[in-house]
């Protein structure tokens, strides 16, 4: 289980997540919504620890995570992708993935390269293993960077914005890579997302922050019928 209690990031004066609260259980997948700038984001990066929590805590499995570096927390059972892949263009997409099993699990070269053979075929670019990660289309990067998430041998992997600039095909590959993750794999997927019929589509559950606050937390239907999220953030449109 991953939980965060009382989570708040102010820099200086700004509040940008306040006061936020929630449990994601093993198995489950669960969405992050709202508005640009309502924190989403700058939650993440206190999940993994790009930056520490202003207060708060953060658990994994009851062992208190809060304020560890990255690759610590890397190693404890979270993995990370984001919005914009972060990749090394002039290297192999075997390379890019065998990075995370030496990083962030402190896996030897042979080992990291076995499991990342392992996870690029699950993702269905065993064809490329091979090519630069600069002839990549964007679909194939954001892959690339779920099977080097994957290769550090996470519990739980937090997803942010895997459907931006994606046609609706490609949308659907990465959609249901996401849900066969924790089908075939067993791992929790926390995932940031503007597009609603994905996530809305796709998830058990689904946070909505505004403003850095949190302001509903449920099933997809009843985030749909909140009154403070078709206030906030969905404007009254269904969808």
């Amino acid at each position: 289980m991953l939980r965060a209690t009382g989570v708040t990031k102010a820099f200086g004066g700004l509040v940008a997540v306040d006061d936020v609260s929630f449990e994601i259980d093993d198995e489950e997948v669960v969405g992050l919504i709202g508005p640009n700038g309502a924190g989403k984001t700058t939650l993440f990066n206190a999940i993994t620890g790009v930056y520490p929590p202003t207060e708060g805590e953060i658990y994994l499995n009851g062992t208190e995570i809060t304020g560890m570096k990255p690759h610590e927390i890397s190693r404890t059972g979270v993995a990370r992708t984001f919005q914009t892949a972060r990749t090394f263009n002039e290297s192999t997409v075997l390379e890019n993935v065998v990075v995370g099993g030496i990083f962030g699990n402190g896996d030897s070269r042979s080992a990291a390269e076995e499991r990342a053979r392992q996870n690029l075929a699950f993702v269905g670019l065993d064809d490329a293993i091979d090519e630069e990660v600069g002839a990549l289309n964007l679909a194939d990067r954001k892959l690339l960077e779920l099977a080097r998430a994957l290769t550090t041998e996470p519990e739980f992997v937090l997803v942010d914005e895997i459907g931006s600039g994606l046609t609706p095909a490609e949308l659907e590959t990465l959609t249901d890579t996401l849900l066969r993750i924790r089908s075939e794999r067993g791992i929790s997927v926390f995932w940031i997302e503007h597009i609603m019929d994905a996530i809305m589509g796709s998830t058990d559950r689904i946070i909505v922050l505004n403003q850095g606050e949190k302001i509903a937390d449920g099933t997809p239907e009843e985030v749909q019928q909140n009154q403070q999220v078709e206030e906030a953030y969905l404007g009254g449109v269904e969808v």
